[in-house]
């Protein structure tokens, strides 16, 4: 199993990230205190917009299955699970493969998606 979380990065954090790609993974973190909290709010933009594409999208196959925050796409002929918490700032995946699919569905709304793995 493989997770990540993909983030929503803001436009002027975006370019410093396409030189630096490993910043965003050493700047993101869990929200423990005030300074945590802040560095995520001036580097991520909130994905709200983004979820509900993304839910609209996944809701529509027939694999799909929710259960207490869990988002579950379980595919029966391969037996592979994709399993998706949707938080405030970051979407945490957990794939059985590498084929990244919903980063992939994610990436086409905008650029600044960026997978922290």
């Amino acid at each position: 199993m493989r997770k990540y979380k993909i983030v929503y990065l803001r436009n002027a954090f975006y370019e410093m990230v396409k030189t630096y790609p490993y910043l965003s993974s050493l700047l993101y973190r869990n929200q423990n205190d005030i300074f945590d909290t802040k560095q995520i709010e001036l580097l991520f933009l909130p994905i709200h917009n983004e979820k509900e594409k993304l839910l609209n999208i996944i809701s529509q196959r027939e694999d799909y299955a929710y259960y207490h925050g869990l988002h579950t796409l379980k595919n029966i002929i391969t037996d592979e699970t994709i399993t998706i918490q949707m938080n405030e700032y970051d979407i945490e995946v957990e794939e059985n493969n590498e084929k990244h699919v919903i980063y992939d569905i994610v990436k086409g709304f905008s650029q600044n998606f960026y997978m922290i793995e």
